[in-house]
Order: C-alpha cells, then structure tokens, then sequence
C-alpha cells in the first residue's frame, strides 16, 4: 500500500507543478506569489475540514498536545520552505534547487535512523549517492545561469534543503509517536500552522509593497484551487506512505521519482528540449532508486 500512496502523492505533487508553471506569469512578483500561497494554504484547510467531515468524526479535530507540537514543526518548515523557494526565485538560485533539496532529504533519514531506529545499509547509501550525482546530472541540464552563487543564495537554499527535510520528517515523526492518528487531522493542522506564517509574511510583504495586485490573481483562482487539492493530496497520501514505507525508501523515492516526473513534464507538455545530459540523468536516477528499493 506504500507505493501506491506514494504514487498517488508524486501525481497529485507533479499536476501542482504543472498548474504552477502555467500560473507563473500571473505571479512573477514576490507579493503576489505569497498571496497566492497563503490563499492555497486557506483552500488545504478546507479541503482538509471538508475530508474529515465526510469520512471521519469531528472529534479528531480536538488535537493532542503531540500532534499540535508535530503539526506546528510541519506547518512551520513547510511555510518557511514555501518564502524561501520564493526568494529563490526572485534571486535567479531556483536552478539549484533540486541538489539541496536532494541533499534535505538526508535529515528524514539520518533522523529517522537516530530518534526512530530506522536502518540503512550500505548499499541504500550508494544509490542515494547515485540518485544525487542524477541530480547534479539534472542540474546542470537546467542551469543557463553562469553567475557565481552568492553566499545569501546559498544560505537561501541550504534554508530551502533543510525546511523540506523537516516537513518531511514530521510526517514520518507523526505515524511513529500517534500510530492510530488521522493522518487528514495532522495534515489539517499543519496548514493551520502554514497559513497563520505565511498570512504574516504578506503583511509584511504587503506593507512593504501595498500596490502588489491582487487582480490578476483573480484569472487564476480555478488553477490555486487546483494547486491547493492537489498539495493536499500530495502531503496526505505521502504521509499515509510514510507509515508503510521506511525513511530510506520512502524520500528519495519520492524525489528521485519528482525530478524524472519534471523533466518529462516539461518535455512532453511544455516542449522543452531533452538533452543528452538530461537522458543520462533520468537513468541515472532510475538506477539509484533501483539500487535503493532492490539490493
């Protein structure tokens, strides 16, 4: 069941990246893009109140002082994830994001290993090695950009690599310390937790920038509302496989699984070239990921 949650999570994370991309344009400046994300924020905590209504008791929603504490820990990452990714962009580092995302996935799995027990051989350290030269493979792909990274982009994507192992970590946390908890619950609150951060970096973008328009963002409500149901589905399902799949498995998986779903994405949808350098790279991927799951 494992990996069909993760399979539902990497489509429902890939069509999110499809509705993003084709929402770009409309927000191009930092205001706007935060907007946006606190709107979808607001839409997950919805989404999330209505799943629970329809397939659960309300009474879950009356939070244990422990899945308050692991949903404000994934709230919070996935928030500061989301403001960081952003800078990221505006400062042109977004081309290497993937390598320190890559390299975030290694907090889940050391944590994991440390606080929950969880094992790793060796041969599981050797495909993450591969899966990360895939990415670096990727990287290099993508990146037109001959600028020297500066150390504030730097920081900004170390920030990026940490918040995302985090959130990663916290839904792995939640199925260990509230084995019977409702995973719609945890992941109600953890927006709870994202939108009341990023509510509060608007306010202050918005302060700094008060003419950032909001009216363009009205001809892509249908795409949010998309991007929002699909975020959901994308953190609920992959928490449900996190309590099936162990850490090693489960999060490189997941990114390996994302970088070959996005390139192909974008050459199938968005028209955009297929390299040498990026053929090479998806197989070296999948070859990681069989070295992860198979030896």
């Amino acid at each position: 069941m494992g990996y069909i949650f993760l399979l539902i999570s990497l489509f429902a994370g890939t069509l999110k990246g499809y509705c993003g991309k084709k929402t770009s344009n409309y927000t191009s400046s930092f205001g706007n893009a935060v907007f946006a994300n606190t709107i979808r924020m607001f839409l997950c905590i919805l989404i999330g109140f209505i799943l629970i209504l329809a397939t659960e008791d309300l009474r879950i929603l009356i939070p244990s002082r422990t899945l308050l504490l692991v949903s404000a820990l994934s709230g919070v990452s996935s928030a500061v994830f989301v403001v960081a990714w952003l800078i990221c962009v505006k400062k042109s580092a977004y081309m290497m994001l993937d390598i320190f995302l890559m390299l975030g996935v290694l907090i889940p799995l050391t944590a994991s290993n440390i606080f929950l027990s969880e094992s790793i051989k060796l041969t599981q350290w050797v495909g993450i090695g591969v899966l990360f030269l895939a990415v670096v493979i990727m990287c290099s792909y993508n990146n037109t950009i001959k600028a020297k990274l500066t150390l504030p982009s730097l920081i900004l994507l170390l920030i990026c690599g940490i918040a995302n192992g985090v959130a990663d970590f916290s839904q792995k946390l939640f199925t260990k310390c509230i084995p019977d908890g409702s995973a719609a619950a945890f992941n109600f609150y953890t927006y709870v937790f994202a939108a009341l951060v990023l509510s509060v970096a608007y306010a202050v973008t918005h302060k700094a920038a008060p003419n950032t328009g909001k009216s363009d963002l009205k001809k892509i409500f249908g795409y949010i509302l998309i991007m929002a149901l699909c975020l959901f589905a994308n953190s609920y399902f992959k928490t449900l496989a996190s309590g099936y799949l162990s850490a090693v498995l489960l999060y490189p998986l997941n990114q390996g699984c994302a970088l070959i779903l996005s390139a192909f994405m974008s050459a199938t949808l968005f028209k955009e070239k297929l390299t040498l350098k990026a053929v090479i790279g998806m197989i070296t991927a999948f070859a990681g990921l069989l070295i992860i799951n198979l030896l």
